[in-house]
């Protein structure tokens, strides 16, 4: 499979755990991806897959792509509101402090202001692939729990 070079605007599918299931993804400028709320075992045209519900918004590692089997199935315009990198909440491991990140700075914070906040983590294809998974399910996801900051 050729390497997969990530532009703002790309769709992508990825496989899930479920044999003949996948879902799709779209490539931000922040290099964030916005994850669509759908398992398929059909392909789905770009038209359709922007008309799925966003399940989340994420970091991905870069090799992602790459290392599961992602492959590209076409380009869209990317929404204004995904065109602003993301504003996350933060727990420092060491001292429990709170944290909102926005483009490399962290600015304490409070319980309140990192409520909805996205929580600082870079996802790899299985995680990714869970989390979506559990969310289409109704379930608790295993990893955003372990990772998420408490609030």
């Amino acid at each position: 499979m050729p390497r997969i070079i990530k532009k703002p605007g790309d769709i992508l599918k990825f496989p899930l755990a479920a044999e003949d299931q996948h879902a799709y993804a779209q490539w931000l400028p922040d290099a964030t991806a916005r994850v669509f709320l759908a398992a398929c075992t059909s392909d789905l045209s770009v038209d359709e897959v922007l008309q799925l519900p966003v399940a989340f918004r994420i970091l991905v590692f870069r090799d992602t792509p790459n290392r599961y089997n992602w492959s590209k199935v076409g380009r869209a315009a990317v929404p204004a509101h995904c065109s602003q990198p993301m504003h996350y909440a933060k727990k420092d491991i060491l001292t429990g402090r709170l944290s909102s990140y926005f483009r490399g700075t962290e600015t304490p914070a409070t319980n309140d202001q990192l409520k909805g906040l996205e929580t600082l983590a870079v996802w790899a294809h299985p995680h990714i692939a869970e989390r979506l998974e559990a969310q289409i399910e109704g379930r608790e996801s295993k990893f955003l729990k372990s990772v998420s900051v408490t609030v």
